[in-house]
């Protein structure tokens, strides 16, 4: 009887033993399996991230040269097979002018650059075989705001497989919308990307558009009933979404109950292996915090380096940016550089020899380690220019040979480089794509307000040797401040995606000028910005020159 009663405890205790098991199991399980999902999402965000922000970085380039190449198709279809050269994700980029703006005269006019299958690239304007006023991808950017539109999949007939397209609308130089420009890239491209990321076989990635339209699927079957996790992937605004089944839980809980059983049997031999199991994680988890730390300490490295190069006499403010000022009777300068990661692409710098103050402001295309190396060697060649040359224009066309000679990335630098002659105020400069200076007047002056500064767009730096660069002059009047930036000013977002744009960017210089009398405080601009963005992440380099002029 006693044996039979100990039979039963004994089975009760192993029930018990492999429920409470079991449960813990199906716990731990599944937060493992959501933390793969994670680890998937972050994967996704920096594969996606570097992916779509081509078709992005595309559009923003064509954009931005469209107003001096509208107009004229064969300048416009040579953009374009540069932005395909450079982007090797995109299938076909195009712009699409409205009837009323055809340069073609009584007829469509569709300027493109097509990659075919050998990656050869052909340039051809499809408007006069293609009615686009009617397609999906045209209508849509046209109802759009500035964000732009992602279109449903369709067939295209120079292509076999399915394509999407985004599309954003365009304007001359005089603001005047006259087209819409295209990106077109592949659902097989998509696709490619997604099962990257993809945990299991059967499970399903889903790829959304801003506005919640499914992009592209993998995987089959229903989401419905699945382990679902999702993520906005920042800068697109795209949602992914990733389910995994059920399933994949309950494969593993049987699993483990059997290894319940054995633990039971063999408890000494598993101890054993548990503790050795421990000592290889410790040491594995010793070892991934070594490395951590040796990279931490390697981006430092890089980080003060870059510091080093922007200026010698440079330091770093309590909120993380690179800070510099130089005052006399006849002039003050000041510049600031807040990176958006350990090192940035951003680059200032400055010097005075006798009378004249010589200064360079720039911004170099990508992030991270290799814009930081294009940025110092663009500095180092402005220093080497200062000394032998007087004038912006020859300086800048001297870089630009030296960028453009070898350039097998298609890397380049928007810059503007000036020379104030401080007794008079006259200026010299030079720019080279970069966004346009703002002049900011006293608020005890005549003038009032802030105004931009007349530029010539000119070609970024890296594109073509031998381009002949326009230069500008102008006087900068007593106690008028020359105020220069980087675009990660006037394109920072707030966490409602709203953008500080040019107004917004002019009345904060306008009221932090007023505050300030003949100075115009670096900090002041800076906290303004700050203010502006709040809560959401900085999303670009931010750099600022400030010159003020006290004769």
């Amino acid at each position: 009887m006693k044996i039979k009663v100990l039979k039963i405890i004994s089975a009760l205790f192993l029930v018990i033993v492999m429920a409470i098991q079991s449960a813990v199991s199906y716990r731990h399980t599944k937060e493992n399996l959501l933390h793969q999902i994670e680890d998937r999402m972050e994967l996704a965000q920096k594969d996606i991230f570097s992916e779509v922000y081509d078709i992005y970085e595309s559009m923003d380039d064509l954009s931005y040269f469209f107003p001096e190449f509208c107009g004229d198709t064969a300048k416009l279809s040579s953009l374009m097979k540069t932005l395909l050269e450079r982007f090797p994700s995109l299938y076909c980029c195009y712009v699409s002018y409205l009837p009323e703006y055809s340069p073609v005269k009584d007829s469509l006019s569709a300027p493109c650059a097509l990659r075919n299958r050998d990656n050869s690239i052909t340039v051809y304007d499809f408007g006069n075989k293609v009615n686009y006023l009617k397609r999906d991808w045209y209508i849509g950017a046209l109802q759009s705001d500035s964000a732009g539109y992602w279109s449903q999949k369709y067939h295209d007939s120079d292509h076999e497989d399915l394509i999407f397209t985004y599309s954003r609308k365009v304007y001359d130089d005089k603001g005047i919308m006259v087209g819409v420009a295209g990106a077109d890239y592949t659902l097989d491209w998509t696709e490619r990307m997604l099962k990257k990321i993809q945990p299991y076989d059967d499970a399903v990635c889903q790829l959304f558009s801003p506005k919640g339209t499914l992009i592209v699927q993998t995987g089959n079957g229903d989401i419905d009933g699945m382990i679902v996790r999702e993520k906005t992937l920042s800068p697109t605004n795209m949602r992914l979404v990733i389910g995994v089944p059920r399933s994949h839980v309950l494969k593993t809980m049987h699993g483990v109950l059997l290894l319940t059983l054995a633990v039971l049997l063999l408890v000494f031999f598993i101890a054993g292996w548990l503790i050795r199991r421990m000592w290889r994680d410790q040491a594995y988890y010793a070892r991934v915090e070594t490395d951590k730390k040796l990279m931490e300490q390697e981006l430092q490295i890089a980080s003060d380096i870059q510091k080093d190069i922007l200026r010698d006499d440079s330091h770093e403010t309590p909120a993380g940016s690179l800070a510099n000022a130089e005052s006399t009777k006849d002039m003050e300068v000041q510049a600031l550089l807040v990176p958006m990661r350990e090192v940035g692409g951003d680059l200032y710098d400055y010097c005075r020899k006798g009378d004249d103050l010589f200064f360079i402001i720039g911004d170099v295309s990508g992030k991270g380690v290799p814009a930081a190396m294009f940025m110092s060697a663009t500095v180092n060649l402005f220093r080497s220019a200062v000394q032998r040359l007087q004038s912006p224009k020859a300086m800048m066309e001297e870089i630009n040979s030296v960028l453009s000679e070898h350039n097998p990335s298609l890397m380049f630098v928007t810059a503007i480089i000036g020379r104030l002659h401080v007794p008079t105020g006259q200026l010299l400069y030079c720019n080279a794509g970069h966004t346009p200076p703002l002049v900011a007047v006293p608020s005890n002056s005549d003038g009032r307000g802030v105004k931009e500064v007349s530029i010539e767009p000119n070609i970024p730096l890296g594109y073509e040797g031998q381009f002949l660069f326009v230069e500008q002059s102008m006087t900068l009047a007593q106690d008028e401040t020359l105020v220069l930036y980087t675009d990660g000013i006037t394109e920072a977002l707030n966490k409602n995606q709203e953008m500080l744009d040019m107004e917004g960017w002019k009345e904060i210089v306008e009221r932090v000028k007023a505050l300030s009398g003949t100075s115009l405080p670096v900090e002041g601009l800076l906290a303004e910005v700050k203010a502006f963005i709040g809560e959401a992440e900085q999303a670009d380099d931010i750099t600022l020159l400030v010159i003020t002029s006290h004769l």
